[in-house]
């Protein structure tokens, strides 16, 4: 943009990567292979199979949660 310039000019698109199964075994692998590319425009998206589902991580028997009232005028 020029300076004094009012037009706005949207940024592209960032690039999005869509790996195979084989691909996901190996997530760091997979980044590694994505960089040269991604690096380009500063952010990418990876978006898993569509039937990946993430573990649950939390150990629910362990796990406790304290909830606490917090004053917004006290901040």
């Amino acid at each position: 943009m020029e300076p004094g310039s009012d037009d706005f000019l949207p940024p592209p698109e960032c690039p999005v990567f869509e790996p195979s199964w084989a691909e996901f075994r190996d997530p760091l692998g997979y980044i590694a292979k994505i960089r040269p590319i991604a690096e380009k425009s500063g952010i990418c998206k990876i978006r898993p199979p569509a039937d990946w589902q993430p573990p649950f991580a939390v150990e629910v028997d362990n796990f406790r949660f304290t909830p606490r009232i917090q004053r917004l005028n006290e901040l």
